[in-house]
C-alpha cells in the first residue's frame, strides 16, 4: 500500500514539475532570444518569474516610471537566473503599477520597499517572491536610431505596455 501510494506522489511531483520547468523553460528561451537578436522588436512576450528592485533607482516624487528587474529561472529548484532589465512600471498605486515606499532618511532600499500592484489591483510585496506572469512589449532602442548609425549587435530594449497576474 504505501509503495503504490509513494509512487503516485511521485508520478504526479514529476509531472507538476515538468509542467512548471516547460513553462518556464519558455520564458528562458524568450529571455536568450531577446538578447541575441531584433526579432522580437514591437512584439508582445510573456514571461513567468518575479520582480527584483533595480540595480539603482533615484525617486525625485515627479518620476512617473520605474525600470524594474524581473527574473526568470528554468525552474523552481535552478540557481540559474536571468535577469530582465528595463522593465518598465508606472509609479503609483494603479493596477500594473510599482510602489517604492521608503523613509526620507533611509539611505538604502531593500525588496521590503517595493511594491507592485497586478492586474486585478492587488497589492504586493516584493520581499514575499511571489512569482507572476507578465506580458509586455519590447522595444530596442537601437531600432530608434537611423539605420546607418546602429550597431547590429547592441540588443538593449525595455519591456512596456507592462501587465502582470500571480502564477
Amino acid at each position: 500500500m504505501k509503495t503504490k501510494h509513494l509512487f503516485s506522489a511521485l508520478l504526479l511531483t514529476s509531472c507538476s514539475l515538468t509542467l512548471f520547468t516547460s513553462c518556464n523553460g519558455d520564458s528562458v528561451d524568450t529571455v536568450k532570444a531577446i538578447e541575441s537578436n531584433y526579432d522580437n522588436q514591437d512584439k508582445a512576450i510573456a514571461l513567468v518569474g518575479e520582480f527584483d528592485a533595480p540595480s539603482f533607482t533615484f525617486s525625485s516624487g515627479k518620476s512617473k516610471t520605474m525600470e524594474m528587474n524581473f527574473v526568470v529561472k528554468s525552474h523552481a529548484f535552478s540557481s540559474e537566473k536571468f535577469t530582465v532589465i528595463n522593465v518598465i512600471l508606472p509609479v503609483g498605486t494603479e493596477k500594473n503599477s510599482v510602489l517604492f515606499d521608503i523613509p526620507a532618511d533611509q539611505k538604502n532600499y531593500t525588496l521590503k520597499n517595493f511594491y507592485v500592484f497586478d492586474d486585478n489591483g492587488e497589492k504586493i510585496n516584493l520581499d514575499s517572491h511571489t512569482t507572476f506572469k507578465m506580458k509586455g512589449t519590447v522595444r530596442y532602442s537601437e531600432l530608434e536610431k537611423p539605420e546607418n548609425e546602429r550597431e547590429k549587435d547592441n540588443f538593449n530594449y525595455k519591456i512596456t505596455d507592462v501587465s502582470f497576474v500571480k502564477n
